[in-house]
């Protein structure tokens, strides 16, 4: 009796939870139940649809930068959710153009003032369709009261998706409020030489890009499922 070939899409689920049964017979169970290609949908879904491209900007403020930790994380952050916010449309197969972020650097320090416009003046300026607004209201790299010997990052952040072709009276398209907290599960990082400062503010800073691109296109169910 000849046996049949294992359809693609079984096979690779079984292959995923036989090598995961090995590692943690909770997740492998997860997997059989579950598959692989679940996936968790945005809460505000940034690309258009159909055959339309999505035009976006990012903008991200920061009122703390003037630690020492802290300096040049602006920009940091904006071009690390560019980055994610790409590639996981990408993934995903969605239409969303992002303006480049040394164009909005420019415009930054073109006008000096840009804090004090709304986030649908400056999206016109791009002519975009969304500006997504990450405004950060606090920030710490380190664990509190460890004298600055372990690293434990904290962020709290206002998320919200202006529709530029709106009114900026209507208020934005979506909001939301973002916490995030790296790592978690396993307690602050000692600083060491081979954990410093800037590796760990690049490790979080790309967290928190996740958090907010995650917010805007869907993402596999189980990415975070064994992450700190």
């Amino acid at each position: 009796m000849t046996m049949k070939p294992l359809p693609r899409r079984l096979a690779v689920v079984l292959t995923a939870a036989l090598f995961c049964i090995g590692c943690n017979p909770l997740t492998g169970a997860f997997f059989m139940m579950f598959g692989v290609d679940d996936k968790t949908p945005a809460e505000f879904r940034i690309a258009g649809d159909g055959k339309k491209t999505s035009h976006v900007l990012i903008l991200t403020s920061i009122i703390q930068e003037s630690r020492s930790e802290l300096l040049g994380i602006e920009r940091q952050l904006g071009a690390a959710i560019n980055k994610q916010l790409e590639a996981d449309c990408k993934l995903n197969k969605e239409k969303v153009k992002l303006v480049p972020v040394h164009k909005i650097e420019e415009f930054k320090n073109n006008n000096p003032s840009w804090r004090t416009m709304t986030a649908t003046e400056i999206g016109r300026q791009f002519d975009v369709d969304y500006v997504v607004d990450v405004e950060v209201a606090s920030l710490s790299l380190y664990e509190k009261d460890s004298r600055k010997r372990l690293f434990r990052g904290r962020g709290a952040i206002t998320l919200a998706v202006i529709d530029v072709s709106k009114s900026a009276d209507e208020g934005p398209a979506y909001q939301r409020r973002l916490s995030t907290e790296y790592p978690k599960a396993r307690g602050p990082i000692p600083v060491d030489d081979e954990m410093n400062q800037d590796r760990f503010r690049e490790l979080f800073v790309q967290r928190i890009a996740r958090d907010v691109s995650w917010q805007l296109t869907a993402h596999v169910t189980t990415a975070g499922m064994m992450e700190d």
